[in-house]
C-alpha cells in the first residue's frame, strides 16, 4: 500500500515492522519486493512523493568544494522509484578480476567471493525480466554478432551488455503490482529521515525506531527489528555521517573510513570514427536485439593487460550523438517519457517528414536485421571509461548549514588524481594504436581527440556511479560494513547502495548491485527471521 505522510490526519503515526528500508529507490524496492514475496513485513520510506524531483526541488542539494560532482544533481532523483526514472537500466556484472586484489594500483581483494555475488545474478535477471543466458551461449552470440571485434586484440574482452526496457527501467512500475497488492508491503511518501532511537546491549548499538517527518511537520516513527539504508551513495553517507555525528563516533571511532574514497567512472571520449562504410559499420558495432532485450558491445582491458599497464579497470564503448532532430531523438525521448522522466517530445512541424522516414528505417532495422539502426549523420564515437584510483581525500562530510529538511547539509569533495588521467590517456592511445592495425581500420578510420592537456579535468566528468564512501571489507578499522553489508557499529542496521563498492571495477554497477542486494534479502532472513 501507498500512503503519503503529507496527507496524515495526525501529527504523528507510529507503526511497527519487521523491516524499515530507508529509500524507495531501485535498491528498496528491489529488496522490499524481495523480503514481502518471502513473507517478511516491510516499510518502506521515501523522502519524495509519486513524481521525480531534483535534489534541489527535493531539498537535498548539496555543497561542493571540489571538482564539480554532476552526478549529485544530474545523476539523483527524489520519489517513488528513485534514480530508476533516470538510468538507462544498462546491465552487466563486475568480473572475478574486479573483485580481485590489484596491488600495483592499491586494490585489496573485496571481503566477499566473485562466485557469491555471481550466484545471484540469476535471481536478479529473473526478478527483471531479463533472459538468463549460460556462457557458453553468451560467447556464441558475441562472435557472431561481432566477429570483428571479438578478434580486436589480446588485451581486450569483449562483453555485451543488457539493457531493461524502457517499460521496466522504472523500479516504482516494475514492483507497482507486489506494492498495491502484498499486505505486508507498505510505502510512505514524503517522509524524510530525520533522526533514529538506539539501545545498546553487550557494547553493540541496535537501531530501534526510524523518525522520518514532513516539511509541513508530520511525523512517523517506525520501530523494526531490522534496518536498511537504501537512499543511494550520496544520501545514505549523509545519513551515516549525522548519525555517527550524532552518537560521538558511534561509526568511526574504530577507524572506519565512512565518507572516504569518493569515486566514480572517469569518461572522456578519446576517439572520432570516419566511417568508410556506413553499411558495414552499423552491421559491425550498432547494438543488436535478443529477443526483446537490448545488447550493446564493449572492450574491456584484460586483467592480465592491466597488470602490464599498471593501470585500474577500464573499458571502451560506442556512442553516437545526434543533432536533436532525428526519428532516433523523438523515439528516444517518447520511451524516457513513458520511463517516467519529465521531459518534452520536442517534435516540431518541419521535422514531420523527416522523422517518418528515420522512424521508418528504425522499424525495418528493428525487426529484420535485429540491431538499432544509427542514423547516418550520426557522429560516432569511441568513449573511454576508467575506474578511479583509490584517494582517501576525495570524500563526502557534512556541514554546519541545513539542508531542506533542517538536517546538516552534505559536503562533496571530489577529487581527480593525476594518475587517473594517465590511466585514461594509456588505454586510449594503446586502444587507438590497435585500432590502426587492425582490420576494422578498412572499415572506419578512428581519429584521436584525446585532449592535449589533462590538468584542468574540464574534459573528463563522471557517469554517476559513486562508490566508496560506505565501503565494504575484512575489519572495522578499515571498512564501514562487512561482507554481509551490516554496519560493524550496529546489530541491526545494513546499507545497500554502491556505496558499499570498495572499488568500481570495469563495468556498470547495477546487476552488481543487485546480486549484492538479492543475497542481503537472504541474510537478513537467515539472521533475524529463520
Amino acid at each position: 500500500m501507498i500512503n503519503d505522510l503529507q496527507q496524515l490526519d495526525t501529527d504523528l503515526k507510529s507503526v511497527s515492522t519487521q523491516v524499515c528500508i530507508i529509500g524507495g529507490g531501485t535498491a528498496g524496492l528491489f529488496l522490499a519486493h524481495r523480503l514481502v514475496s518471502r513473507g517478511i513485513k516491510v516499510v518502506v520510506l521515501e523522502t519524495g512523493g509519486n513524481d521525480p524531483m531534483a535534489p534541489d526541488t527535493a531539498g537535498h542539494e548539496p555543497k561542493q568544494t571540489g571538482i564539480r560532482y554532476r552526478g549529485a544533481y544530474k545523476g539523483r532523483s527524489f520519489g517513488l522509484g528513485g534514480t530508476s526514472v533516470l538510468w538507462g537500466g544498462q546491465m552487466i556484472p563486475l568480473t572475478s578480476g574486479d573483485v580481485s586484489a590489484r596491488p600495483a594500483v592499491g586494490y585489496d581483494a573485496w571481503p566477499i567471493s566473485f562466485e557469491e555475488i555471481s550466484s545471484h545474478f540469476q535471481t536478479v535477471k529473473t526478478t527483471l525480466g531479463l533472459p538468463v543466458v549460460d556462457p557458453d551461449e553468451e560467447n556464441r552470440i558475441a562472435t557472431k554478432k561481432y566477429k570483428s571485434l571479438k578478434a580486436f586484440s589480446g588485451d581486450y574482452s569483449l562483453r555485451l551488455s543488457e539493457w531493461l526496457p524502457f517499460a521496466t527501467r522504472n523500479m516504482a512500475k516494475t514492483f507497482n503490482f507486489s506494492i498495491q497488492s502484498n499486505v505486508f508491503f507498505d510505502v510512505w511518501l514524503n517522509a524524510t529521515v530525520t533522526s533514529f532511537k538506539l539501545e545498546g546491549k553487550n557494547g553493540t548499538n541496535s537501531i530501534t525506531t526510524v523518525c522520518a517527518k514532513t516539511k509541513n511537520g508530520k511525523q512517523i516513527d517506525v520501530t523494526a527489528s531490522v534496518v536498511v539504508l537504501c537512499a543511494g551513495a550520496l544520501e545514505s553517507t549523509r545519513i551515516l555521517l549525522e548519525l555517527d555525528d550524532a552518537t560521538s563516533g558511534s561509526i568511526t571511532n574504530s577507524g572506519a573510513p565512512l565518507g572516504k574514497y569518493f569515486a566514480d567512472h572517469l569518461s572522456v571520449t578519446c576517439g572520432k570514427f570516419h566511417c568508410k562504410n556506413w553499411k558495414a559499420y552499423n552491421s559491425e558495432f550498432a547494438p543488436i536485439f535478443v529477443g526483446p532485450i537490448m545488447r550493446t558491445p564493449r572492450l574491456e582491458l584484460t586483467a592480465s593487460a592491466q597488470g602490464r599497464f599498471s593501470v585500474t579497470s577500464a573499458f571502451a564503448h560506442f556512442t553516437f550523438l545526434t543533432d536533436g532532430s532525428t526519428g532516433f531523438d523523438i523515439v528516444r525521448n517518447f520511451l524516457r517519457r513513458r520511463q517516467g522522466e519529465t521531459m518534452g517530445l520536442g517534435l516540431s512541424p518541419s521535422m514531420a517528414w523527416r522523422v517518418v522516414k528515420d522512424v521508418s528505417a528504425m522499424t525495418y532495422y528493428r525487426y529484420v536485421n535485429r540491431r538499432l539502426w544509427i542514423p547516418r549523420d550520426a557522429k560516432l564515437l569511441l568513449q573511454v571509461d576508467i575506474e578511479q584510483m583509490p584517494n582517501p581525500n576525495s570524500r563526502l562530510s557534512l556541514d554546519h548549514s541545513r539542508d531542506g529538511h533542517g538536517r546538516r547539509q552534505l559536503v562533496i569533495d571530489w577529487r581527480i588524481l593525476k594518475e587517473d588521467a594517465q590511466v585514461i590517456e594509456k588505454t586510449a592511445r594503446h586502444l587507438i594504436s590497435a585500432w590502426s592495425e587492425s582490420p576494422l581500420s578498412r572499415m572506419a578510420e578512428l581519429e584521436c581527440t584525446l585532449p592535449s592537456d589533462f590538468s584542468s579535468f574540464e574534459t573528463l566528468y563522471d557517469v554517476y556511479h559513486p562508490t566508496g564512501t560506505i565501503r565494504m571489507g575484512a575489519s572495522r578499522s578499515s571498512s564501514v560494513v562487512d561482507e554481509n553489508l551490516q554496519l560493524w557499529s550496529y546489530a541491526n542496521a545494513y546499507v545497500s547502495s554502491t556505496a558499499v563498492f570498495p572499488s568500481a571495477g570495469s563495468a556498470n554497477p547495477g546487476l552488481t548491485h543487485l546480486a549484492l542486494t538479492s543475497r542481503l534479502a537472504d541474510q537478513i532472513i537467515a539472521k533475524h527471521f529463520a
